[in-house]
């Protein structure tokens, strides 16, 4: 799977991802993160193979052999992916493996459909090729085996091998399962692979919202199937891909409704001009008493120059208060200027929403210039994409949908061929 990092892709999976995972290579680039619940997979694996064994503790030693080896699979997968991705300039901070597969983290969204597309089926390219490559190993290492040469011998010893502890049957375990990778990936839901190449075929001809809601209705009827195959009998991994398609699914879809709606705004419009500001002299209780009786949380520090020199957050001072209480001064606890990300007054809330999120802020300094104009956090994008979503939602059911292609204006036609 390729996940975006614009935290809007799959909030569930993304917080199993980034806690308690343990770094263990970093590969062009690409740090290799592994989450602590990995090693249950790899007991099952021992589990499987042992109880099938005559020896138990040769069994449990090929399962974990076999487990690990198809998770380098998963990876060479993931790497299909981040190659393509940062053939488009789609920076890849991390893979991380879990017990149900593996996701490469995209920093943003590819700009285009077709880039999408193309990022997209990579990683099942990969298991397609890599399958492509272990069967004739396996058939080859099979016949050297064999005593007649004869298609029914051939697929009489084929089976066999499968149901063994060899090279010949870890070999056809690879290339099966491969092939099975693949072909599940391109199943058209969220957070699949096929999920995101059907939605950039559809974006080729309709807007770029209305392509990711008709690919997330379908993955929402895929979801269900799995849950009802699931509780039929299919056991319990289908009812946690079902989990994770509906949730995905959702996560997406609201991920890029937001980034249609803060594509309309600058940061210049979403900048509070009547915020309070705090001054480095100052002590900690002066933001205590202005959270008690204003709504903001976050503020610009000055010094007494009135030049910008830092910024106080809401947790940075929350924080504070539980360590120290209230003594002390602001700049003690502020964050200094060179640590908050800075952006123009131009620039688009879209694209501010996503340095900020790259940057890991909740806060980003807007200035033209060197003139400072004010601060956004991520509580202001929030609450512009909940009442302008609203606003924005009725002006589309009134045009007839952002799904309209024909209506849309030269601007808002070319934009289906970049994601905004």
């Amino acid at each position: 799977m390729a996940g975006t990092d614009r935290r809007g892709k799959m909030p569930i999976m993304k917080d199993i991802q980034m806690g308690n995972s343990l770094k263990i290579a970093r590969i062009w680039g690409v740090d290799i993160q592994v989450h602590w619940s990995f090693i249950l997979i790899l007991f099952y694996g021992a589990f499987l193979f042992s109880g099938n064994a005559s020896n138990l503790a040769a069994g449990a030693i090929y399962g974990v052999v076999v487990i690990l080896l198809l998770f380098v699979c998963v990876v060479l997968h993931e790497f299909g992916h981040a190659i393509m991705a940062k053939y488009f300039g789609v920076n890849v901070p991390h893979i991380t493996l879990l017990p149900i597969g593996g996701v490469a983290q995209l920093e943003r969204m590819p700009r285009k459909p077709m880039q999408e597309f193309l990022i997209a089926i990579a990683g099942p390219a990969v298991n397609f090729a890599l399958a492509a490559v272990l069967l004739p190993a396996a058939l080859l290492v099979v016949s050297l085996s064999m005593r007649t040469g004869t298609m029914w011998a051939l697929i009489s010893a084929l089976m066999r091998t499968a149901q063994s502890m060899s090279v010949g049957g870890l070999l056809l375990t690879l290339a099966g399962t491969n092939l099975l990778l693949g072909i599940f990936n391109l199943l058209p839901a969220f957070p699949m692979d096929g999920g995101r190449i059907l939605r950039a075929l559809l974006a080729l001809r309709l807007r770029y919202v209305a392509a990711t809601r008709i690919a997330v209705l379908i993955g929402r009827g895929m979801a269900i199937l799995f849950a009802i195959w699931g509780i039929s009998g299919g056991g319990i991994f289908l009812l946690l891909v079902a989990f994770f398609v509906y949730v995905g699914g959702r996560g997406e879809l609201e991920a890029v409704q937001s980034r249609y709606v803060l594509k309309d705004f600058s940061a210049r419009q979403a900048v509070n001009k009547d915020a309070h500001v705090l001054y480095t002299s100052e002590p900690i209780s002066r933001a205590v008493d202005y959270i008690m009786t204003t709504y903001q949380g976050d503020f610009p520090v000055h010094d007494l120059g009135n030049n910008l020199v830092g910024v106080l957050t809401r947790p940075r001072l929350v924080a504070t208060l539980r360590g120290q209480g209230q003594d002390g001064r602001i700049v003690d606890v502020m964050i200094p200027r060179a640590r908050v990300p800075v952006t123009s007054g131009d620039t688009t809330l879209a694209d501010v929403w996503e340095q900020m999120l790259e940057a890991g802020s909740r806060v980003i300094i807007v200035q033209d210039q060197e003139q400072f104009l004010g601060l956004i956090t991520l509580d202001d994008i929030s609450e512009l994409i909940q009442v302008m979503g609203a606003a924005k939602e009725r002006e589309d059911t009134i045009a007839g949908g952002p799904g309209g292609h024909a209506a849309a204006s030269p601007p808002e036609a070319r934009s289906t061929l970049d994601i905004n």
